[in-house]
């Protein structure tokens, strides 16, 4: 296994971001964007439960290769119709999820929708292992 080192410089005013993040060595790992769906492919209509099962769905994919979320660099998502009260949520769940230490460098967008009317949040991440 190649020797790697991540380092972080947290946001200096968003919390739960880095400003930058820096690897070197390692491996690289791209997530595909996971949704907020039940065991069923369903999706709740709920938004805090749909970023719960997203980072649920991206902790699963990430496991297959034997990572975290605290190996993850890089993290993209994207909200329908973002708003305030979306913000806040997601930050809200984000926030029980990932260590603040291990921050991600990240990015919040709002889409108009995604590949499906019932979902509401994708997420994408690239982790170095």
């Amino acid at each position: 296994m190649t020797e790697h080192r991540i380092s972080r410089v947290l946001h200096p005013y968003v919390p739960g971001i880095a400003d930058t993040v820096r690897v070197e060595g390692g491996t690289t790992i791209y997530v595909s964007g996971t949704v907020g769906a039940r065991a069923d492919g369903s999706a709740p209509a709920d938004f805090a439960e749909q970023c719960e099962l997203a980072i649920a769905s991206l902790e699963g994919s990430l496991a297959r290769q034997d990572a975290t979320l605290g190996d993850i660099v890089r993290l993209t998502v994207n909200v329908v119709d973002l708003d305030e009260e979306k913000v806040d949520v997601w930050h809200r769940v984000r926030d029980t999820r990932f260590d603040h230490a291990d921050s991600p460098a990240s990015t919040l967008l709002g889409v108009s929708r995604l590949f499906s009317t019932d979902y509401h949040i994708e997420i994408e991440a690239t982790a170095v292992v």
